[in-house]
């Protein structure tokens, strides 16, 4: 599993970014992304065409969100997500542990 950041939209205030899932595996497989932003809050995630799936903030800060379905074999998925009040950047973006592209 892989994930691609990027940002869509900045605006005054927040932003909507997306990380592209991807599973490059021959078997459907569960997918988690963890994103830690330095100040602000994720106001909200979602996964476009699919069924959605869980966003829980954490301990440190961060927010995680696990898939509702898993992604095809060869497939992916668009998470997409308004961040309120922080960098553009993330600190921490990973897809099942592993960090992301683009940043």
């Amino acid at each position: 599993m892989t994930g691609r950041y990027q940002v869509d939209q900045a605006f005054d205030g927040g932003f909507i970014g997306t990380v592209l899932i991807s599973n490059g595996s021959g078997a459907g497989r569960a997918w988690t992304v963890r994103l830690t932003f330095s100040g602000g809050r994720v106001v909200t995630a979602w996964v476009a065409g699919a069924p959605q799936g869980t966003l829980r903030a954490t301990d440190d800060g961060g927010y995680t969100y696990t898939g509702g379905v898993d992604v095809a074999a060869g497939g992916s998925v668009r998470l997409q997500f308004h961040v309120e009040r922080a960098s553009t950047r993330p600190v921490l973006c990973t897809v099942n542990d592993a960090g992301c592209a683009g940043l």
